[in-house]
């Protein structure tokens, strides 16, 4: 079976890390994978390091849509002869597919937000649910939010089938490595209250820092850790220092290995406020046990189960995220309920062990279904044919 994967990332972001990290852990014989990057790609080297072949191709530089590269795309294809190409966020790789008549084609959706009124109504809405089944023979949603973004865009249930997001788990410091992690940063008898995210809009480390003002002014014990880089940075920085915590707030900046940081965290925040599906963060701070606080954006709502793994508190509410990182600071015994659960829940379903497996099995399941049609058309006996 011939499989290619596509993607339109330039940099190293969600999608890209959630496609190498499936096909480093991908254990199915008799599959041969090649991925399809836009030219100039960090992604590249990561997939050569895991033994990934790759193709690049001109265009679709971090953006879905490229007329230019829908050509590129498919002379590609032609060469590779794949049974089937599965698109993340790259509507040129999908038409091009579509053109190709790829036998199987998939399309992975790895956002969630809400759909504009105009995409809901009739016809938009009929018109958009009638390309995407004919673009893709099946979507993944990588989220239960994102499921919802497709029925709300006219997609056929059926049609749709989710794999939530898994992570490799994060190595757990022993007590005394964590000690020394923590005297490195200078938080030593500090709780640590962590965010790692890119610092853009739609990741609210605003109410992060207005939070951690309130708690800084309540107890010196607190100190906050921003991992992450981004667009924001700057400003993030200079509303720490108006805010007066700047002397208790770390910026770390971009960094390839976040294991250290979660090792340091006490409590591990999300305060997305767009485009969350199942964080990868949060995945990796409960493989290591860590309480979350999350806002009520898109997939964290399924992805912390409120009281249990952690909180949930209103989108943009810094009083409540405050108030909810108190709580669980504040009692031993919930902390370590919760650092259970939190356990627990990464290892039930947002571990890549499950996210693969599925992958595989739906390729699988898409691909005989494909062959089982093609004998019968072949017998002319197609109606007997799943």
């Amino acid at each position: 079976m011939k499989v290619i994967e596509a993607i339109s990332d330039m940099n190293i972001g969600g999608a890209g890390r959630l496609l190498l990290t499936r096909l480093a852990n991908s254990s199915s014989e008799g599959t041969d994978t090649v991925v399809l990057l836009p030219k100039g790609s960090m992604l590249k080297s990561k997939f050569s390091d895991i033994g990934v072949s790759t193709r690049s191709f001109e265009g679709c530089s971090d953006r879905s849509f490229d007329v230019g590269a829908i050509g590129g795309i498919a002379r590609i294809i032609k060469e590779e002869k794949p049974d089937i190409v599965n698109s993340h966020g790259c509507m040129s790789a999908r038409i091009a597919a579509f053109l190709c008549r790829v036998p199987v084609r998939i399309h992975t959706r790895h956002c969630a937000y809400p759909v504009p009124l105009w995409q809901r109504i009739f016809p938009v809405k009929q018109i958009i649910g009638g390309l995407n089944a004919a673009l893709s023979h099946r979507t993944i949603a990588v989220a239960c939010a994102a499921r919802r973004n497709l029925l709300d865009m006219g997609m056929s249930d059926d049609r749709i089938t989710v794999i939530i997001n898994g992570v490799d788990r994060l190595r757990k410091y022993g007590e005394a490595e964590r000690r020394e992690a923590r005297r490195r940063l200078g938080l030593e008898h500090s709780f640590v209250v962590g965010i790692c995210a890119r610092v853009e809009k739609c990741k609210d480390h605003e109410s992060f820092l207005r939070a951690a003002r309130i708690l800084s002014l309540e107890d010196e014990k607190y100190r906050f850790v921003i991992v992450g880089d981004g667009s924001m940075l700057g400003e993030m920085k200079a509303l720490a220092s108006a805010l007066g915590i700047e002397d208790k707030v770390i910026f770390t900046g971009f960094t390839d290995d976040v294991e250290e940081y979660f090792n340091v965290f006490d409590i591990n925040v999300n305060c997305s406020v767009g485009t969350e599906t199942s964080s990868l963060a949060l995945s990796e701070g409960m493989s290591i046990g860590l309480p979350s606080v999350a806002s009520s954006y898109g997939g964290n709502t399924y992805m912390v189960r409120h009281g249990e793994n952690g909180f949930i508190y209103s989108q943009r509410d810094f009083t409540e995220l405050a108030d909810m990182i108190r709580r669980i600071a504040s009692s031993p015994s919930l902390y370590e309920h919760m650092s259970d659960k939190a356990y627990e829940r990464y290892s039930e379903e947002l571990n890549s062990e499950k996210m693969t497996r599925e992958t595989e099995a739906l390729y699988k399941e898409l691909y005989r279904e494909y062959t089982l049609r093609a004998k019968a058309r072949l017998s002319g006996n197609e109606g007997s044919a799943p």
